[in-house]
């Protein structure tokens, strides 16, 4: 018997929902740089990219505009964040409705399934054990866990190799632009999440094979075009 098609998921705004400890973390590095906070719906604009982006968008203006000093900035940036998200990531962090009930019934079809996110590993993991998730999702695949992040197909395909599953006929879940590209390069079906952090008109724009609502429950095609997004959490 063939073995039945991966399922692989982004984390941020898809199986969870961190924007609480996202905003924490980006507003306790604001505050070291004499700003001030920034609310949650902002803090949403910011993520995606990885834990470095969403710094560079959170302190834009204060960072220097190129160059090594940049990068250096950046850098102690970054430490401040990680120090202060390895005891925050997982305080609000909730996974969105129907998530354990959905990947239950994959994991128990038969369908591999793993992680596959921007978010450095270093706090992917705790996370999706704090959603005590990890016996559905062996295989997480981090924003650093190869030089590559989406929307480049390399960590959608490491997380295949690892669950020793191929492209065809897979699928990438995700609320990100990044998430459909990266599905469309690796040659998995794209599934948008329209209740996520992404904006819905700009996933529609991008093209996917289907769109959820809410985790697991599909978007009627009649009724795509009337969606908005964010949803509500």
């Amino acid at each position: 018997m063939a073995p039945l098609p991966a399922f692989l998921f982004d984390l941020d705004g898809t199986l969870a929902d961190t924007l609480a400890d996202l905003a924490a973390s980006a507003n306790h590095v604001r505050g070291l740089h004499g700003l001030p906070p920034v609310a949650d719906a902002t803090v949403r604009s910011f993520v995606g990219d990885g834990a470095r982006t969403l710094l560079a968008r959170a302190l834009d203006g204060v960072l220097p505009a190129a160059g090594s000093a940049r990068q250096r900035a950046l850098d102690a940036a970054f430490a401040a964040y990680v120090e202060h998200h390895d005891r925050q990531c997982t305080v609000f962090a909730r996974p969105f409705p129907g998530v354990r009930e959905h990947l239950t019934a994959l994991h128990a079809a038969g369908h591999p399934l793993a992680v596959v996110t921007n978010k450095p590993e270093r706090f992917a993991v705790p996370i999706v054990r704090h959603l005590q998730l990890h016996d559905l999702l062996p295989v997480i695949v981090g924003g650093d866990t190869l030089p590559q992040k989406k929307p480049d197909p390399a960590p959608l395909q490491l997380a295949l190799r690892q669950l020793g599953a191929a492209a065809a006929g897979g699928t990438m879940v995700g609320d990100g632009l990044q998430d459909l590209r990266a599905a469309k390069a690796a040659g998995l079906r794209a599934i948008a999440c329209l209740f996520g952090y992404g904006d819905a008109a700009a996933l529609r724009r991008e093209g996917a094979d289907g769109y959820w609502r809410a985790f697991g429950t599909p978007v009627a095609a009649g009724d795509l075009n009337g969606t908005t997004g964010p949803g509500p959490r």
